[in-house]
């Protein structure tokens, strides 16, 4: 039953900061650069993220997922701030059929607010079980991170999918996911480069054991060293030169890079997180 908790609590923590995340990086998007297809097209896909996220809650909390439960109150005031981003993503995608801007943008807003909120409190029900110093800081930050982290990759790729039915559209806001990916991923290697600094200096952490370290390096390995290269790729297509010679093909091969991102930034979150709740450090 403890391994399903964790494995549970994983999906938890990695989909409802996707959830956030990727609604919030639409905002590096103009308004009206998009129809609102797209714009319903996100929202319905991070409506059903944070509504699996919801019920991966539902469980932790040991509530029967029901539909009773899935709209009820819950027992805490992190079940609240979850429960309002749902009502908020709702909202703001039913919004979208009707020409009420200012009410989308206010249901848009909320729902930001209300998921970055949940992050934070989130973060600080760990901070009785974590092991290094500023602990109150750094682990909210490192949880926002990877959703800003995770939401640029895969809203990125779903943008990039759009120059296909928008061929016209200019290529630098499909660069600015990318460069978020790059940012947001060197502040993930900070953060995790300054809690095995602490590690260092604490008295009897919990050991490495073979299963640990394989978990760790696939974290390294994959989740930073080969997204970064992925980055990379992805930026070599989108260069000036690259866009000047075929600016469809350009668009199109930095979105299918953009989707092994995904799954490159996806493992690494997946990795960090179980190694955050067995060993108690940011990794």
């Amino acid at each position: 039953m403890h391994e399903d908790f964790i494995l549970v609590e994983i999906f938890y923590l990695v989909f409802s900061q996707l959830a956030v995340g990727g609604l919030a990086v639409l905002l590096l998007i103009p308004k009206g650069l998009v129809g609102a297809n797209f714009y319903r097209l996100m929202g319905g896909i991070y409506l059903l993220v944070g509504g699996l996220a919801r019920c991966a809650n539902l469980y932790l909390n040991e509530q029967p997922i029901t539909f009773l439960n899935f709209f009820g109150a819950g027992p805490n005031y992190e079940s609240i701030f979850v429960l309002s981003f749902i009502f908020a993503i709702i909202a703001y995608t039913i919004s979208l059929w009707f020409k009420y801007h200012i009410v989308t943008q206010i249901f848009f807003y909320f729902g930001v607010m209300s998921g970055v909120v949940g992050i934070v409190v989130s973060a600080l029900s760990y901070l009785p079980i974590v092991q290094f110093p500023w602990a109150q800081f750094l682990l909210p930050l490192q949880f926002l991170v990877s959703a800003i982290l995770l939401g640029a990759v895969h809203t990125g790729m779903w943008f990039g999918h759009w120059y296909l039915v928008t061929p016209e559209l200019p290529v630098h806001y499909l660069r600015r996911y990318n460069t978020l990916l790059l940012s947001s991923l060197v502040a993930m290697v900070v953060l995790f480069c300054m809690s095995m600094i602490f590690r260092l200096q604490i008295q009897d952490p919990t050991p490495f054991s073979f299963h640990y370290e394989l978990v760790f390096w696939i974290r390294l390995g994959v989740g930073f060293a080969t997204t970064l290269l992925v980055y990379f790729i992805s930026w070599d297509c989108l260069r000036p030169k690259s866009v000047a010679k075929d600016e469809v093909g350009a668009t199109r091969a930095a979105t299918g890079f953009l989707f092994i991102a995904i799954i490159t930034v996806f493992l690494g979150e997946f990795c960090g997180r179980y190694l955050f709740l067995a060993l108690h450090f940011i990794f």
